[in-house]
């Protein structure tokens, strides 16, 4: 299952060397801007081959009927007063013409740099990896292009380990294609080569790191939440399921994670706790120290007897809980098997209360999302073929003789749409400065497979969809929704 991959991703990625550096630091979450209401359409115009009537000629042999003459005691009629409530009619806007107004934007054409990460590696297959970027793209072509401009992609797949291929991939764009921006997949910090080296706006399929965010001189964009953004989620999904009022929380996070504390304690106190501590644990550099300051922490937690536990790293606070034998609940967004089972951690042996976002899968269950099935259906229309000719489908069933494609197929269209979102609102004069305005005053946008997405002065995660209660399936040894 791809679930799966992305558990082996981040399990793996501790094994490697991140481009970005070790300090975190949270993002704000403005509430999104209004979208502005449409334009009135423009008149249509009168059709040029229909002839006007032509007036009756007049009979000679009648006489001019002479006119009769005005009443004096009967006044002029006066003209109606205008409605003042009815706006005057706007004249039509003058089309801005397109000119080459920055690295990458001709009059005709917008030229991005594209990459997906290939995991072929563990023995996933993933389909055609570089096709559900071009179909994304094709997509948006065929509705316009962005103001008129097509997206002219340069394509790349990467090795989902490690940075090299990456890099190499950013010289190749940023110095030979010369492209306006990254609009693809990458982690470990990748965005960076665009961002903060090379002056480029970058666009990621991915979540990114506080640390990535703050390098990025803001022009970095993500589809999905923060880290912020997915905790204060987490926080509301598990008020909402009444876990927080009027508890004595103890919160635990990472030292280098400082950043969030005052944000996320704010949300934990509006959702009705008190906060008995906070605790500040080492990185997983080391599970062996890692371990042993978990247990030092849940010493004092065992002192203070809280009524929850909140920790950003919740299998080594399970296990810890476990070896002190002490039976507290948690509440957590952390829902990838592997990140609990890697560390002997039988998720159902403590009072774990995990909340995560919903899955495309059951998203394309329910049937509801028209953006979702016209991402499915744009791919399985464009009738991509293997090596064999074997036309390849979107495997909506997971069935694992298919290729695990669902969720990459979403995850291109959720990228390639929200870039083109962006660009849309930046206006004919496509520059790094109008693009960023347009993120900052973006506001409500419709993605698929989210129940709700946004972009906004500090925001620069778009999900904002509502988070998910999952309990752990013993039998399939992973979180599954519940009910």
């Amino acid at each position: 299952m791809y679930k799966r991959l992305l558990g082996v991703l981040i399990a793996l990625s501790v094994l490697v060397t991140a481009c970005g550096g070790d300090s975190d630091t949270g993002s704000a979450d403005d509430a999104p801007a209004e979208q502005p209401t449409d334009a009135p359409a423009a008149p249509e115009p009168a059709d040029e081959d229909e002839p006007a009537e032509e007036p009756e000629p007049a009979d000679e042999n009648e006489p001019a009927a002479e006119p009769e003459p005005a009443d004096e005691d009967e006044p002029a009629a006066e003209p109606e007063p205008a409605d003042e409530d009815e706006p005057a009619a706007e004249p039509e806007a003058t089309p801005v013409p397109l000119t080459a107004s920055f690295r990458g934007v001709t009059e005709t054409e917008i030229r991005i740099g594209m990459t997906s990460l290939d995991a072929e590696m563990f023995g996933f297959d993933q389909g055609d990896l570089a096709s559900k970027w071009q179909v994304a793209v094709d997509a948006v072509n065929a509705a316009g292009g962005i103001n008129g401009r097509m997206l002219v992609p340069f394509i790349e797949v990467i090795d989902v380990i490690g940075s090299v291929g990456a890099d190499a991939a950013c010289v190749k764009f940023v110095e030979d294609e010369m492209v306006f921006a990254f609009v693809g997949w990458l982690r470990e910090d990748n965005e960076l080569c665009y961002t903060e080296l090379n002056n480029t706006i970058a666009v990621n399929g991915n979540d990114v790191t506080p640390d990535a965010i703050n390098r990025s001189n803001g022009m970095l964009f993500a589809t999905e939440a923060t880290t912020l953004g997915i905790q204060r989620n987490m926080i509301a999904a598990a008020a909402a399921d009444g876990l927080i009022d009027g508890k004595r929380v103890h919160f635990s996070l990472l030292a280098t994670e400082e950043a969030l504390v005052e944000p996320l304690v704010a949300s934990l106190e509006a959702a009705g706790a008190t906060i008995s501590s906070v605790s500040r644990v080492t990185a997983v550099d080391d599970v062996q120290a890692a371990e042993a300051n978990h247990d030092v922490i849940v010493q004092r937690i065992a002192d203070e007897n809280p009524d929850l536990v909140y920790s950003l790293e919740p299998e080594l606070m399970a296990a810890a809980l476990i070896r002190a034998g002490l039976d507290i609940p948690m509440i957590t967004s952390e829902s990838d098997e592997d990140e609990y089972q890697n560390l002997g951690v039988d998720p159902n042996a403590v009072r774990l209360h995990v909340f995560a976002p919903e899955q495309n899968k059951t998203i394309w269950d329910r049937g509801n999302d028209p953006l979702l099935i016209e991402c499915v259906e744009n791919y399985n229309n464009a009738q991509i073929t293997d090596e064999d000719g074997n036309v390849e489908t979107v495997n909506v069933t997971e069935d694992p003789n298919q290729p695990i494609n669902l969720d990459l197929v979403v995850k291109a269209c959720q990228t390639v749409w929200l870039f083109a979102a962006i660009a849309t609102a930046a206006g004919p004069n496509l520059t790094n400065d109008s693009f960023l305005e347009a993120a900052a005053n973006l506001g409500v946008i419709n993605l698929p497979g989210m129940s709700s997405a946004s972009l906004g002065e500090g925001k620069i995660g778009a999900d904002d969809s509502p988070m998910v209660k999952v309990i752990w399936d013993a039998e399939e040894e992973e979180f599954v929704p519940a009910g």
